[in-house]
């Protein structure tokens, strides 16, 4: 599943592993980063089949808080950036949750050592229409959406369910 994994360099005395995994949801290829020596490639296999076969919950969710976000965002901005805006359908709280998989795309998955050898954890880094400076970062953790917010290199592992500027937690209130 994880095809022409090399070797990168990472600033000035370590590496990363980087490769590429097709993204059944969007019908792309996307780079994968594994990040530290620890992480199996059997791991990060098992992760890319966990992000290839997500539940129709998991997609909701992801769904729901993106729609959190993006109108977040826009509300946030001033009018004239909020005209500027191309995304790809009109959101607002009418939107159907699923028409927001049309304005963003993952553009890549890291995948960290697991805290829980039982568990699954990775991010997906994604593009979006609304915030192009920063993106969308979408860390899920054993099928659970934990974080869904500006990319902002989280991890999956980490509790997240107090911080503000997380839409992952505000869709499970």
């Amino acid at each position: 599943m994880i095809k022409n994994l090399i070797r990168k360099p990472l600033g000035k005395d370590s590496t990363y592993r980087e490769g590429s995994v097709y993204c059944k949801l969007w019908d792309t290829e996307i780079p994968i980063m594994l990040f530290e020596e620890e992480v199996t490639l059997e791991y990060a296999e098992e992760c890319a089949d966990a992000m290839n076969s997500m539940s129709d919950e998991l997609i909701d969710a992801i769904c729901r808080a993106a729609k959190m976000y993006c109108i977040g965002f826009c509300n946030e901005i001033c009018d004239e950036w909020r005209e500027e805006l191309q995304l790809a359908v009109p959101v607002d709280q009418s939107t159907p949750p699923r028409e927001m998989l049309k304005c963003f795309m993952p553009t890549a998955m890291s995948v960290e050592p697991p805290k829980d050898d039982s568990k699954t954890g990775y991010q997906l880094e994604c593009s979006c229409d609304w915030e192009e400076e920063h993106g969308m970062e979408i860390d899920i953790l054993d099928g659970k959406l934990v974080f869904l917010s500006e990319f902002c290199g989280e991890s999956p592992w980490t509790d997240h369910s107090d911080e503000e500027g997380n839409y992952a937690a505000h869709i499970y209130e």
